[in-house]
Protein backbone atom coordinates (compact mmCIF):
# COMPACT_ATOMS: atom_id res chain seq x y z
CA UNK A 1 0.00 0.00 0.00
CA UNK A 2 1.08 3.54 -1.16
CA UNK A 3 0.15 5.48 2.42
CA UNK A 4 -1.03 4.67 6.00
CA UNK A 5 -3.92 5.66 7.56
CA UNK A 6 -2.07 8.48 9.56
CA UNK A 7 -0.34 10.33 6.46
CA UNK A 8 -3.83 11.10 4.80
CA UNK A 9 -5.33 11.92 7.75
CA UNK A 10 -2.65 14.74 8.60
CA UNK A 11 -3.72 16.60 5.87
CA UNK A 12 -5.96 19.41 8.08
CA UNK A 13 -7.30 22.22 6.48
CA UNK A 14 -6.88 25.79 8.46
CA UNK A 15 -3.61 24.36 10.04
CA UNK A 16 -1.14 27.13 8.36
CA UNK A 17 -0.07 30.35 9.30
CA UNK A 18 1.58 31.33 6.40
CA UNK A 19 3.59 34.73 5.98
CA UNK A 20 3.04 36.37 2.86
CA UNK A 21 2.69 39.45 0.89
CA UNK A 22 -0.12 41.75 2.67
CA UNK A 23 -1.62 44.94 2.59
CA UNK A 24 -1.71 45.75 6.35
CA UNK A 25 -1.20 44.54 9.21
CA UNK A 26 -3.01 40.94 9.59
CA UNK A 27 -4.35 38.74 12.45
CA UNK A 28 -5.85 35.21 11.34
CA UNK A 29 -7.95 32.79 13.56
CA UNK A 30 -7.09 29.65 12.53
CA UNK A 31 -7.72 30.63 8.47
CA UNK A 32 -5.68 32.24 5.98
CA UNK A 33 -4.25 35.12 6.51
CA UNK A 34 -6.29 37.91 4.47
CA UNK A 35 -5.18 41.03 2.58
CA UNK A 36 -7.21 43.74 4.18
CA UNK A 37 -6.89 45.39 0.87
CA UNK A 38 -9.33 43.58 -0.92
CA UNK A 39 -10.32 40.83 1.55
CA UNK A 40 -8.81 38.20 -0.34
CA UNK A 41 -6.39 35.11 0.80
CA UNK A 42 -2.71 36.47 1.08
CA UNK A 43 -1.17 32.98 0.39
CA UNK A 44 -3.59 32.96 -2.81
CA UNK A 45 -2.11 36.34 -3.53
CA UNK A 46 1.78 35.11 -2.95
CA UNK A 47 1.36 32.05 -4.95
CA UNK A 48 0.41 34.31 -7.74
CA UNK A 49 2.32 36.78 -7.65
CA UNK A 50 5.39 33.99 -7.12
CA UNK A 51 3.96 32.65 -10.37
CA UNK A 52 3.55 35.82 -12.95
CA UNK A 53 7.10 37.34 -11.32
CA UNK A 54 9.80 34.18 -10.87
CA UNK A 55 11.90 35.78 -13.63
CA UNK A 56 11.98 39.26 -11.88
CA UNK A 57 12.42 38.05 -8.55
CA UNK A 58 15.68 36.25 -10.13
CA UNK A 59 17.11 38.66 -11.83
CA UNK A 60 16.83 40.97 -8.35
CA UNK A 61 18.24 38.17 -6.91
CA UNK A 62 21.16 38.48 -9.12
CA UNK A 63 21.96 42.25 -8.63
CA UNK A 64 21.32 42.70 -5.52
CA UNK A 65 22.83 40.32 -2.37
CA UNK A 66 20.04 39.94 0.79
CA UNK A 67 20.61 38.77 4.08
CA UNK A 68 17.43 37.66 6.89
CA UNK A 69 18.15 38.32 10.10
CA UNK A 70 15.88 36.70 12.58
CA UNK A 71 15.84 37.53 16.15
CA UNK A 72 14.75 33.99 18.21
CA UNK A 73 14.30 33.54 21.75
CA UNK A 74 17.31 30.99 22.83
CA UNK A 75 20.33 29.86 20.80
CA UNK A 76 19.60 26.26 19.71
CA UNK A 77 21.18 23.51 21.82
CA UNK A 78 23.19 21.55 19.05
CA UNK A 79 23.43 21.78 14.81
CA UNK A 80 22.60 18.21 15.08
CA UNK A 81 19.28 17.43 14.76
CA UNK A 82 19.06 13.80 16.23
CA UNK A 83 20.57 15.24 19.45
CA UNK A 84 17.58 18.06 20.12
CA UNK A 85 14.57 18.18 21.31
CA UNK A 86 13.51 21.97 21.49
CA UNK A 87 11.96 24.35 18.36
CA UNK A 88 14.49 26.85 17.95
CA UNK A 89 17.33 24.29 17.32
CA UNK A 90 14.93 22.99 14.80
CA UNK A 91 14.26 25.87 12.87
CA UNK A 92 17.91 26.66 12.48
CA UNK A 93 18.26 23.06 11.57
CA UNK A 94 15.76 23.33 9.08
CA UNK A 95 17.79 25.58 6.78
CA UNK A 96 20.52 22.77 6.50
CA UNK A 97 19.44 19.48 7.22
CA UNK A 98 16.97 18.01 5.00
CA UNK A 99 15.01 14.31 5.57
CA UNK A 100 13.25 11.18 3.56
CA UNK A 101 10.18 13.03 4.23
CA UNK A 102 8.35 16.42 5.13
CA UNK A 103 5.89 17.95 6.50
CA UNK A 104 4.30 20.88 4.64
CA UNK A 105 2.32 23.86 5.83
CA UNK A 106 -0.91 21.63 5.79
CA UNK A 107 0.85 19.25 8.18
CA UNK A 108 0.45 17.18 4.66
CA UNK A 109 3.80 14.84 3.93
CA UNK A 110 5.82 15.76 1.08
CA UNK A 111 8.49 13.83 -0.62
CA UNK A 112 11.92 15.28 -0.26
CA UNK A 113 14.98 13.13 -0.33
CA UNK A 114 12.78 10.38 -0.96
CA UNK A 115 11.24 10.28 -4.47
CA UNK A 116 8.59 7.73 -3.36
CA UNK A 117 8.25 4.67 -0.86
CA UNK A 118 5.41 2.21 0.22
CA UNK A 119 4.41 -0.35 3.16
CA UNK A 120 4.13 -3.87 3.10
CA UNK A 121 0.67 -5.09 3.37
CA UNK A 122 1.31 -6.13 7.30
CA UNK A 123 2.58 -2.44 7.72
CA UNK A 124 6.18 -3.56 9.31
CA UNK A 125 8.15 -2.81 6.73
CA UNK A 126 8.23 0.92 4.71
CA UNK A 127 10.91 1.29 1.78
CA UNK A 128 11.71 4.23 0.23
CA UNK A 129 12.76 5.00 -3.13
CA UNK A 130 15.58 7.58 -3.00
CA UNK A 131 16.46 10.72 -5.11
CA UNK A 132 19.56 10.35 -7.37
CA UNK A 133 22.50 13.43 -7.60
CA UNK A 134 22.07 14.65 -4.47
CA UNK A 135 25.11 15.77 -3.02
CA UNK A 136 26.09 17.51 0.87
CA UNK A 137 27.22 20.65 1.53
CA UNK A 138 31.18 18.63 2.03
CA UNK A 139 30.37 17.04 -1.73
CA UNK A 140 29.73 13.85 -0.49
CA UNK A 141 26.97 11.81 -2.02
CA UNK A 142 23.84 10.69 -0.74
CA UNK A 143 22.54 7.31 -0.90
CA UNK A 144 21.34 4.52 0.56
CA UNK A 145 23.91 3.80 2.67
CA UNK A 146 23.53 7.25 4.29
CA UNK A 147 20.54 6.56 5.25
CA UNK A 148 21.20 3.29 7.28
CA UNK A 149 24.40 4.85 9.10
CA UNK A 150 22.01 7.62 9.78
CA UNK A 151 19.41 5.58 11.64
CA UNK A 152 22.12 2.76 12.58
CA UNK A 153 23.67 5.97 14.81
CA UNK A 154 21.26 7.64 15.82
CA UNK A 155 19.23 4.53 17.41
CA UNK A 156 22.98 3.17 18.92
CA UNK A 157 22.24 4.15 22.63
CA UNK A 158 25.93 4.32 23.53
CA UNK A 159 26.08 7.09 21.53
CA UNK A 160 23.73 9.21 23.42
CA UNK A 161 22.06 11.14 21.31
CA UNK A 162 18.49 12.85 22.58
CA UNK A 163 16.48 11.75 19.97
CA UNK A 164 17.63 7.86 20.09
CA UNK A 165 14.26 6.52 21.65
CA UNK A 166 12.38 8.38 18.69
CA UNK A 167 13.42 5.83 16.67
CA UNK A 168 13.33 2.79 18.98
CA UNK A 169 10.33 1.53 16.53
CA UNK A 170 13.34 0.57 14.08
CA UNK A 171 14.15 -3.11 14.48
CA UNK A 172 16.63 -3.10 11.36
CA UNK A 173 17.36 -1.05 8.26
CA UNK A 174 18.71 -3.05 4.64
CA UNK A 175 19.70 -1.43 1.72
CA UNK A 176 18.38 -2.56 -1.30
CA UNK A 177 20.50 -1.28 -3.87
CA UNK A 178 22.64 2.48 -3.91
CA UNK A 179 18.59 4.26 -3.82
CA UNK A 180 16.70 1.90 -2.09
CA UNK A 181 16.66 1.60 1.38
CA UNK A 182 13.92 -0.44 3.61
CA UNK A 183 13.20 0.49 7.49
CA UNK A 184 11.85 -2.61 9.40
CA UNK A 185 9.85 -2.49 11.80
CA UNK A 186 8.98 -5.77 14.80
CA UNK A 187 5.72 -4.83 15.05
CA UNK A 188 3.20 -3.63 12.57
CA UNK A 189 3.38 0.85 12.67
CA UNK A 190 1.24 2.52 10.22
CA UNK A 191 3.15 5.91 11.55
CA UNK A 192 6.30 5.26 9.94
CA UNK A 193 6.03 7.58 7.62
CA UNK A 194 5.14 10.36 10.16
CA UNK A 195 8.58 9.34 11.88
CA UNK A 196 10.31 9.79 9.01
CA UNK A 197 8.93 12.98 8.17
CA UNK A 198 10.09 14.67 11.55
CA UNK A 199 13.09 16.95 11.69
CA UNK A 200 15.18 14.50 13.94
CA UNK A 201 14.80 12.02 10.67
CA UNK A 202 17.00 14.73 9.13
CA UNK A 203 20.28 13.21 7.36
CA UNK A 204 23.57 14.35 8.17
CA UNK A 205 26.99 13.76 6.28
CA UNK A 206 28.40 9.76 6.26
CA UNK A 207 32.05 11.71 6.95
CA UNK A 208 30.45 13.36 9.77
CA UNK A 209 29.00 10.43 11.34
CA UNK A 210 32.47 8.22 10.74
CA UNK A 211 34.25 11.21 12.36
CA UNK A 212 32.24 10.91 15.70
CA UNK A 213 33.04 7.13 15.01
CA UNK A 214 36.98 7.64 14.74
CA UNK A 215 36.87 10.44 17.16
CA UNK A 216 34.31 10.00 20.97
CA UNK A 217 35.69 13.57 21.32
CA UNK A 218 34.89 15.15 17.70
CA UNK A 219 31.58 17.14 18.34
CA UNK A 220 28.74 16.76 16.38
CA UNK A 221 26.51 19.53 17.98
CA UNK A 222 29.04 22.19 16.93
CA UNK A 223 31.36 20.81 13.80
CA UNK A 224 28.88 18.85 11.78
CA UNK A 225 26.36 20.39 10.75
CA UNK A 226 26.54 18.75 6.79
CA UNK A 227 23.28 18.48 5.28
CA UNK A 228 21.22 18.48 2.06
CA UNK A 229 19.49 21.76 2.43
CA UNK A 230 19.16 24.88 0.92
CA UNK A 231 21.88 27.08 3.36
CA UNK A 232 25.19 25.74 4.30
CA UNK A 233 26.61 26.42 8.06
CA UNK A 234 28.86 29.31 8.44
CA UNK A 235 29.62 30.17 12.06
CA UNK A 236 28.03 29.88 15.83
CA UNK A 237 29.05 32.28 17.89
CA UNK A 238 27.81 31.68 21.39
CA UNK A 239 25.03 34.27 22.94
CA UNK A 240 25.28 36.50 19.37
CA UNK A 241 24.22 34.55 16.25
CA UNK A 242 24.16 31.75 13.79
CA UNK A 243 24.76 32.06 10.52
CA UNK A 244 24.05 29.99 7.44
CA UNK A 245 24.35 30.69 3.91
CA UNK A 246 22.66 29.62 0.44
CA UNK A 247 24.26 26.88 -1.05
CA UNK A 248 24.97 27.37 -4.66
CA UNK A 249 24.66 23.23 -5.41
CA UNK A 250 21.68 22.67 -3.89
CA UNK A 251 19.98 20.23 -5.74
CA UNK A 252 16.27 21.22 -6.02
CA UNK A 253 16.05 24.03 -8.59
CA UNK A 254 12.71 24.93 -7.60
CA UNK A 255 13.41 25.96 -4.00
CA UNK A 256 16.77 27.57 -4.43
CA UNK A 257 17.38 30.05 -1.57
CA UNK A 258 16.16 33.73 -2.07
CA UNK A 259 18.67 34.69 -0.22
CA UNK A 260 22.42 34.86 0.88
CA UNK A 261 22.68 34.82 3.87
CA UNK A 262 20.32 34.08 7.74
CA UNK A 263 21.36 35.17 10.89
CA UNK A 264 19.75 33.86 13.92
CA UNK A 265 20.43 36.19 16.86
CA UNK A 266 19.32 35.01 20.41
CA UNK A 267 17.30 38.04 22.36
CA UNK A 268 15.58 36.43 25.62
CA UNK A 269 13.59 39.03 26.10
CA UNK A 270 10.62 39.54 24.15
CA UNK A 271 10.13 43.44 24.50
CA UNK A 272 13.78 43.85 23.32
CA UNK A 273 12.87 41.65 20.17
CA UNK A 274 10.00 43.64 19.61
CA UNK A 275 11.83 46.61 20.04
CA UNK A 276 14.73 45.37 17.07
CA UNK A 277 11.77 44.95 14.99
CA UNK A 278 10.63 48.23 15.01
CA UNK A 279 14.31 49.49 14.47
CA UNK A 280 14.88 47.33 11.36
CA UNK A 281 17.62 45.47 13.52
CA UNK A 282 16.23 41.79 12.36
CA UNK A 283 13.31 41.20 9.69
CA UNK A 284 11.50 38.56 11.92
CA UNK A 285 11.03 37.70 15.24
CA UNK A 286 9.03 34.73 17.60
CA UNK A 287 8.01 33.62 19.32
CA UNK A 288 5.81 36.88 20.74
CA UNK A 289 4.26 36.72 24.16
CA UNK A 290 0.48 37.90 24.22
CA UNK A 291 0.93 41.61 25.74
CA UNK A 292 4.02 41.81 23.17
CA UNK A 293 1.72 41.10 20.29
CA UNK A 294 -1.16 43.68 21.22
CA UNK A 295 1.92 46.34 21.69
CA UNK A 296 2.50 46.26 17.68
CA UNK A 297 -0.66 44.29 15.87
CA UNK A 298 -1.88 48.29 14.47
CA UNK A 299 2.00 49.37 13.91
CA UNK A 300 2.76 50.62 10.09
CA UNK A 301 5.07 48.16 8.30
CA UNK A 302 5.14 44.91 10.56
CA UNK A 303 3.21 42.14 10.04
CA UNK A 304 1.51 40.12 12.95
CA UNK A 305 0.01 36.50 12.50
CA UNK A 306 -1.83 34.27 14.86
CA UNK A 307 -2.94 30.64 14.38
CA UNK A 308 -4.21 27.62 16.12
CA UNK A 309 -0.89 25.54 17.09
CA UNK A 310 -0.53 21.62 18.00
CA UNK A 311 1.54 23.25 21.65
CA UNK A 312 0.21 22.57 24.87
CA UNK A 313 1.01 24.22 27.94
CA UNK A 314 1.45 21.90 31.17
CA UNK A 315 2.57 21.46 34.63
CA UNK A 316 4.84 18.32 34.82
CA UNK A 317 5.08 16.71 38.11
CA UNK A 318 8.05 14.38 39.50
CA UNK A 319 6.29 11.17 40.47
CA UNK A 320 9.32 9.84 42.36
CA UNK A 321 8.13 12.43 45.15
CA UNK A 322 5.57 10.69 47.32
CA UNK A 323 3.46 13.78 47.65
CA UNK A 324 2.81 13.57 43.73
CA UNK A 325 1.62 9.76 43.69
CA UNK A 326 -1.52 11.13 45.55
CA UNK A 327 -4.17 11.64 43.02
CA UNK A 328 -6.28 13.77 45.11
CA UNK A 329 -3.25 16.05 45.14
CA UNK A 330 -2.66 15.95 41.66
CA UNK A 331 -6.45 16.80 41.11
CA UNK A 332 -6.58 19.30 43.23
CA UNK A 333 -3.60 21.21 41.86
CA UNK A 334 -5.58 20.94 38.53
CA UNK A 335 -8.61 22.19 40.39
CA UNK A 336 -6.80 24.86 41.62
CA UNK A 337 -5.66 26.82 38.67
CA UNK A 338 -8.10 29.08 36.78
CA UNK A 339 -7.01 28.14 33.48
CA UNK A 340 -10.06 30.89 31.66
CA UNK A 341 -8.53 33.33 34.20
CA UNK A 342 -4.94 32.73 32.64
CA UNK A 343 -5.95 32.98 29.30
CA UNK A 344 -7.43 35.96 30.13
CA UNK A 345 -5.19 37.64 32.20
CA UNK A 346 -1.76 36.24 31.10
CA UNK A 347 -2.28 35.34 27.40
CA UNK A 348 -4.90 38.15 26.33
CA UNK A 349 -7.00 35.57 24.98
CA UNK A 350 -4.42 34.55 22.70
CA UNK A 351 -5.56 30.38 23.40
CA UNK A 352 -7.84 27.50 24.51
CA UNK A 353 -8.07 25.48 27.88
CA UNK A 354 -6.25 22.58 27.23
CA UNK A 355 -9.18 19.72 27.35
CA UNK A 356 -6.95 16.50 26.72
CA UNK A 357 -2.88 15.95 26.92
CA UNK A 358 -2.53 16.89 23.59
CA UNK A 359 -4.32 20.05 20.94
CA UNK A 360 -7.08 20.09 18.84
CA UNK A 361 -4.90 19.91 15.97
CA UNK A 362 -3.31 16.08 16.83
CA UNK A 363 -4.82 13.50 14.51
CA UNK A 364 -6.12 10.87 17.33
CA UNK A 365 -7.46 13.88 19.96
CA UNK A 366 -10.10 13.10 21.77
CA UNK A 367 -11.84 15.95 24.09
CA UNK A 368 -11.98 15.56 27.74
CA UNK A 369 -13.64 16.65 30.64
CA UNK A 370 -12.04 19.66 31.56
CA UNK A 371 -10.63 20.45 35.74
CA UNK A 372 -13.29 23.36 36.25
CA UNK A 373 -11.77 26.29 38.34
CA UNK A 374 -13.06 25.22 41.88
CA UNK A 375 -11.01 26.37 44.71
CA UNK A 376 -13.18 24.90 47.16
CA UNK A 377 -13.25 21.57 45.49
CA UNK A 378 -9.16 21.69 45.02
CA UNK A 379 -8.63 22.45 49.33
CA UNK A 380 -11.47 19.44 49.78
CA UNK A 381 -9.24 16.80 48.06
CA UNK A 382 -6.07 18.16 48.97
CA UNK A 383 -7.82 17.85 52.67
CA UNK A 384 -8.72 14.28 51.65
CA UNK A 385 -4.48 13.37 51.00
CA UNK A 386 -1.70 13.33 52.74
CA UNK A 387 -0.62 16.70 52.16
CA UNK A 388 -3.80 18.04 54.34
CA UNK A 389 -2.32 21.97 55.06
CA UNK A 390 -0.18 21.97 51.82
CA UNK A 391 3.48 21.92 51.04
CA UNK A 392 6.57 23.22 49.53
CA UNK A 393 7.29 23.25 45.81
CA UNK A 394 10.13 24.41 43.24
CA UNK A 395 8.32 25.27 39.73
CA UNK A 396 11.41 25.01 37.47
CA UNK A 397 11.06 27.08 33.89
CA UNK A 398 12.39 28.66 31.13
CA UNK A 399 13.36 32.07 31.72
CA UNK A 400 11.56 33.58 28.60
CA UNK A 401 8.78 36.37 29.77
CA UNK A 402 5.86 33.61 28.51
CA UNK A 403 7.15 30.56 30.66
CA UNK A 404 8.25 33.03 33.41
CA UNK A 405 4.56 34.73 33.07
CA UNK A 406 2.66 31.48 33.18
CA UNK A 407 4.71 30.26 36.18
CA UNK A 408 4.10 33.03 38.31
CA UNK A 409 0.32 32.61 37.50
CA UNK A 410 0.26 28.80 38.53
CA UNK A 411 2.05 29.81 41.58
CA UNK A 412 -0.24 31.91 42.61
CA UNK A 413 -3.24 30.05 42.19
CA UNK A 414 -1.84 27.09 44.00
CA UNK A 415 -0.49 28.85 47.05
CA UNK A 416 -4.14 29.86 47.48
CA UNK A 417 -4.59 26.09 48.83
CA UNK A 418 -1.86 26.41 50.52
CA UNK A 419 0.66 24.93 48.04
CA UNK A 420 4.23 27.39 48.25
CA UNK A 421 5.53 27.40 45.25
CA UNK A 422 8.82 28.97 44.48
CA UNK A 423 9.94 29.90 40.79
CA UNK A 424 12.89 29.02 39.23
CA UNK A 425 13.99 30.61 35.73
CA UNK A 426 16.47 28.46 33.90
CA UNK A 427 18.04 29.32 30.75
CA UNK A 428 16.09 26.63 27.96
CA UNK A 429 19.14 24.67 27.57
CA UNK A 430 20.26 24.45 31.40
CA UNK A 431 16.41 23.25 31.79
CA UNK A 432 16.65 20.48 28.96
CA UNK A 433 19.59 19.22 30.60
CA UNK A 434 18.11 18.95 33.94
CA UNK A 435 15.35 17.13 32.93
CA UNK A 436 17.27 14.84 30.95
CA UNK A 437 19.37 13.78 33.83
CA UNK A 438 16.29 13.05 35.91
CA UNK A 439 17.54 14.60 39.31
CA UNK A 440 16.33 17.43 41.89
CA UNK A 441 12.90 17.92 39.53
CA UNK A 442 9.79 18.61 41.67
CA UNK A 443 7.49 20.79 39.18
CA UNK A 444 8.28 22.28 35.86
CA UNK A 445 6.51 23.85 32.90
CA UNK A 446 6.35 22.22 29.72
CA UNK A 447 5.21 23.00 26.31
CA UNK A 448 4.94 20.01 24.43
CA UNK A 449 4.01 19.40 20.81
CA UNK A 450 3.97 16.32 18.37
CA UNK A 451 6.34 17.27 15.60
CA UNK A 452 5.09 13.71 14.00
CA UNK A 453 1.10 15.84 13.90
CA UNK A 454 -0.59 12.56 15.77
CA UNK A 455 -1.46 11.27 18.63
CA UNK A 456 0.89 8.52 19.24
CA UNK A 457 4.28 10.92 19.39
CA UNK A 458 1.90 13.32 21.14
CA UNK A 459 1.52 10.95 24.11
CA UNK A 460 3.93 7.70 24.21
CA UNK A 461 6.99 10.13 24.87
CA UNK A 462 5.30 11.97 27.83
CA UNK A 463 3.66 9.11 29.09
CA UNK A 464 5.48 5.90 28.24
CA UNK A 465 7.44 4.24 31.27
CA UNK A 466 10.33 3.52 28.71
CA UNK A 467 10.47 7.07 27.88
CA UNK A 468 11.81 7.99 31.76
CA UNK A 469 14.90 10.01 32.25
CA UNK A 470 17.48 9.78 30.41
CA UNK A 471 15.25 8.62 27.96
CA UNK A 472 13.17 11.14 26.28
CA UNK A 473 10.81 12.96 27.38
CA UNK A 474 9.11 11.23 30.25
CA UNK A 475 10.32 13.65 32.70
CA UNK A 476 7.92 13.34 35.66
CA UNK A 477 8.63 9.39 36.38
CA UNK A 478 5.47 8.57 35.25
CA UNK A 479 4.73 4.66 34.92
CA UNK A 480 1.54 3.64 33.91
CA UNK A 481 1.74 -0.66 32.59
CA UNK A 482 -2.02 -0.54 31.67
CA UNK A 483 -1.33 2.60 29.61
CA UNK A 484 2.43 0.68 28.27
CA UNK A 485 0.13 -1.89 26.87
CA UNK A 486 -2.82 0.23 25.48
CA UNK A 487 0.12 2.56 23.41
CA UNK A 488 1.29 -1.20 21.75
CA UNK A 489 -2.13 -1.80 20.77
CA UNK A 490 -2.66 1.30 18.93
CA UNK A 491 0.69 1.60 17.27
CA UNK A 492 0.57 -2.05 15.78
CA UNK A 493 -3.59 -2.05 14.91
CA UNK A 494 -4.23 -2.30 10.99
CA UNK A 495 -7.30 -1.11 11.73
CA UNK A 496 -7.70 2.88 11.83
CA UNK A 497 -10.65 3.50 13.77
CA UNK A 498 -10.15 0.66 16.32
CA UNK A 499 -6.06 2.66 16.60
CA UNK A 500 -8.19 5.95 17.10
CA UNK A 501 -10.46 4.30 19.92
CA UNK A 502 -7.66 3.12 21.43
CA UNK A 503 -6.10 6.83 21.47
CA UNK A 504 -8.94 8.34 22.53
CA UNK A 505 -9.20 5.80 25.95
CA UNK A 506 -5.55 6.59 26.80
CA UNK A 507 -6.53 10.15 26.59
CA UNK A 508 -9.15 9.75 29.19
CA UNK A 509 -6.80 7.51 31.60
CA UNK A 510 -4.53 10.07 31.49
CA UNK A 511 -6.25 12.90 31.94
CA UNK A 512 -8.42 11.07 34.66
CA UNK A 513 -5.16 10.21 36.18
CA UNK A 514 -4.11 13.67 36.26
CA UNK A 515 0.25 13.01 35.86
CA UNK A 516 0.22 17.06 34.72
CA UNK A 517 -1.53 19.90 36.07
CA UNK A 518 -2.93 20.48 32.27
CA UNK A 519 -2.80 24.27 31.54
CA UNK A 520 -3.68 25.75 27.75
CA UNK A 521 -3.05 25.15 24.02
CA UNK A 522 -1.27 28.51 22.88
CA UNK A 523 -2.22 30.35 19.59
CA UNK A 524 0.96 30.85 17.44
CA UNK A 525 2.24 34.58 17.12
CA UNK A 526 5.41 36.01 14.95
CA UNK A 527 6.01 38.91 13.55
CA UNK A 528 8.07 40.25 9.93
CA UNK A 529 8.97 43.29 8.61
CA UNK A 530 6.34 44.03 5.57
CA UNK A 531 8.65 43.73 2.48
CA UNK A 532 9.48 39.72 3.80
CA UNK A 533 7.60 36.73 2.38
CA UNK A 534 7.82 33.23 2.12
CA UNK A 535 7.63 32.68 5.62
CA UNK A 536 5.16 29.95 6.58
CA UNK A 537 4.87 28.26 10.51
CA UNK A 538 3.92 24.98 10.91
CA UNK A 539 1.25 23.74 13.85
CA UNK A 540 3.96 22.41 15.46
CA UNK A 541 5.68 25.95 16.32
CA UNK A 542 8.74 25.21 13.55
CA UNK A 543 9.24 28.45 11.28
CA UNK A 544 9.92 27.82 7.88
CA UNK A 545 12.11 30.49 6.63
CA UNK A 546 13.75 28.49 3.13
CA UNK A 547 11.85 30.61 0.75
CA UNK A 548 12.41 33.63 2.43
CA UNK A 549 12.32 37.10 0.46
CA UNK A 550 12.28 40.71 0.29
CA UNK A 551 9.65 42.52 -2.01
Amino acid sequence: MKASKWLTALGVSGMLVSLSACGGNNDGNGNDPVNEENNTPAEDNVNSDSDNDDDDAEADAGDESHELTVGIEAEPTSMDPQNTTDGNSATVQSTMFEGLLRFNENMEIENVLAEDYDYSDDATEITFYLREGVTFHDGTDFNADTVKENLDFVREEDNGLARSSFFSFIDDVFVEDDYTVTIVSDEPNSAMASYMAHSSASMKSLDEIEKKIDDPDYNLDRQGAVGTGPFSFVEWRDGEHVIVEKFDDYWNEEELARVDQISFNPVQEAATRVNMLRTGEVDLIFPIPTLNAQEIEEEEGIDLYTGPTTDLFYIGMNFEEEKYQDLNVRQAMNHAVDKDGLIAQVLDGYGIVADSAIAPNVYGYAQQPIYEFDRDLANELLEESDQDGGFDATLWTRNSTEFISVAEYVAIQLEEIGINVDVEPYESGTLFDMLDEGEGTDLWIGRWSPGTGEADYGLRPNFASDRVPPNFNNSGFYINEELDTMFDDAISTPDEDEALSIYADIQEKIYQDAPWVFLHVPDAIIAKSEDLNGIYILPSGAVQMNLAEFR
